[in-house]
């Protein structure tokens, strides 16, 4: 990257004018390998404000020597003229450059603004998801507390059954014992007693089926947590996406209103152009010869 400095800039401005070519922001940035054009616009115009002007004095000479004078003065506003000239359309030059310049700013501005609309599409997206992924795990919970309830109901229920037929076996034995009589009785409740045994059985499998199913309702939760994580992660890196997006469209938006306020200073400086061309034109009539000089002559 070449480094902009005013030595640098009036150096090769003055190689280009020594090499019969227009010192115009293009063509120094062309020899300077590099640059930004408006830092090269601004050195380039004080270059040319610090440039000498050669001014003739009055002087009362011999005639011949007054005509080299006016021949010579002759030359020298027409060189005046014809610099004032490339001036103008080395400003012109500068003009629009800066013009393209601009156009370019204002493209990348476009393109950081579709970015950031596509960033916030996607961070849009990723907080609908996010949201999908609460509500599933909420309902995955809530399905998962109803059924370990209903499990939890279950087994109280058959626990209970359990131990009322153990009690009344117990209580039959005891009878057994004392009446002979009731041996068909206690064949009885222990056929009940098997019978709530087998139901307990049964409703063990139930349980662990049960628990089974609160198990994966369980995996589920957790994968849809584990989901909710990257989806806020995502979003996370979504937002210094967007971030990130916002400051450069900042930054494109302030090398563009430094454009604009260049464009607006070239324009001045344009504008200052006609003026130095009449400036030429009365040095050229303040060089007239004086009235002795006249008088010489007309003898």
């Amino acid at each position: 990257m070449a480094i902009v400095t005013f030595e640098s800039v009036a150096a090769a401005a003055e190689t280009l004018q020594a090499a019969g070519q227009r010192a115009s922001v293009r063509a120094v940035i062309a020899a300077l390998g590099g640059g930004s054009p408006n830092s090269v616009l601004k050195l380039l115009a004080e270059w040319k404000a610090g440039r000498p002007v050669v001014r003739i004095a009055d002087t009362e000479l011999d005639h011949r020597i007054t005509d080299a004078i006016k021949v010579q003065m002759q030359r020298v506003a027409e060189q005046a003229a014809a610099a004032a000239e490339e001036r103008a359309a080395a400003i012109d030059e500068d003009l629009q450059a800066l013009a393209e310049a601009q156009a370019k700013a204002e493209q990348q501005i476009a393109a950081l603004g579709i970015e950031r609309d596509t960033a916030q599409a996607q961070a849009a997206d990723v907080a609908e998801q996010l949201k999908t992924a609460h509500a599933d795990a909420q309902r995955s919970a809530a399905h998962a507390a109803e059924a370990l309830a209903a499990v939890r109901q279950e087994l109280a229920s058959e626990r209970g059954r359990l131990e009322a037929a153990t009690g009344a076996l117990a209580r039959a034995e005891v009878r057994l014992e004392a009446i002979p009589a009731l041996q068909g009785e206690v064949e009885r409740l222990r056929s009940a007693l098997e019978s709530s045994q087998q139901a307990k059985g049964q409703a063990e499998q139930a349980s662990a089926v049960l628990t089974a199913r609160l198990e994966a309702a369980e995996r589920r939760a957790s994968e849809a947590d584990a989901r909710t994580v990257k989806a806020d992660a995502r979003a996370d890196a979504l937002a210094v996406d967007l971030a990130q997006v916002n400051v450069a469209l900042q930054a494109s938006q302030a090398r563009l209103e430094a454009a604009v306020r260049e464009i607006g200073a070239a324009e001045a400086a344009a504008r200052k152009t006609p003026e130095e061309s009449a400036d030429v034109k009365r040095s050229t009539v303040a060089t007239k010869p004086s009235k002795k000089v006249q008088g010489a002559l007309e003898l």
